[in-house]
């Protein structure tokens, strides 16, 4: 009885210990795969905003002011970026920004507004997504958004990229910022999607090295205990 107490012992010992240790390795490999995948799609989106930018003319925006929404000059660059965002499924929405001299960011063009002059923004209304400094950084490369974040607007993760002064005639200065946004629901079912598949390898090795201790080792029990009989 003793003998046999011990060794069940030792079977929940190693069982234990493998738990421990797939554990330890699922969580530590889910930890790195989702900043990974974090980082590919932050890439991802960084460089899609960076070609759209590159398709934008700043002489396009010039002069644009509050309530020039339904000018030809605002309506042409709607559709331009209308066209650029709709190679992406993804991609919800395309707007502009102006970094002001007091460091304030304001939209230049949403593209949203002609069909949802309530959802979207005007000329000139202030921006209120918390990427200020990703923003502010887009003036020199192309950036996005560290975390999902909300605003009136909705739930997104965003990119931004500089908008050069003059496509053929460049000065090195930015003019604007170019924003695209993702919905952040999307984002978040694609990373949950990614990391699972791990967590669900590891309970499934899991299960199966513990199922093969306890059969093998009562295999090894029994047989032991048939010998002992013979003897």
């Amino acid at each position: 009885m003793t003998c046999t107490c011990s060794k069940s012992t030792q079977l929940w010992v190693s069982a234990i210990l493998v738990i421990i240790i797939i554990g330890a390795l699922t969580a530590f490999a889910y930890s790195n795969s989702t900043t990974v995948i974090k980082s590919t799609v932050r890439t991802g989106l960084e460089s899609t905003a960076g070609v759209m930018a590159t398709q934008i003319n700043a002489s396009d925006l010039a002069g644009l002011k509050a309530g020039d929404e339904g000018s030809p000059q605002f309506l042409e660059v709607v559709q331009k970026l209308r066209s650029l965002r709709s190679m992406d499924d993804h991609i919800l929405n395309a707007y502009i920004l102006k970094v002001n001299p007091d460091r304030s960011v304001t939209f230049l063009v949403d593209d949203l507004y002609p069909d949802d002059p309530q959802g979207s923004a005007k000329i000139g209304e202030l921006s209120t997504a918390p990427d200020a400094m990703e923003i502010f950084a887009a003036q020199s490369r192309p950036t996005s958004s560290k975390e999902p974040y909300t605003t009136k607007y909705g739930s997104f993760m965003s990119a931004y990229a500089p908008i050069d002064d003059s496509v053929n005639d460049s000065n090195g200065n930015t003019y604007a910022v170019l924003g695209i946004d993702i919905s952040a629901r999307d984002y978040t079912e694609y990373m949950k999607g990614e990391g699972s598949l791990i967590l669900i390898t590891g309970l499934i090795s899991i299960i199966l090295t513990v199922g093969a201790i306890f059969w093998f080792g009562m295999k090894r029990f029994d047989a032991e205990k048939d010998s002992g009989r013979q003897q």
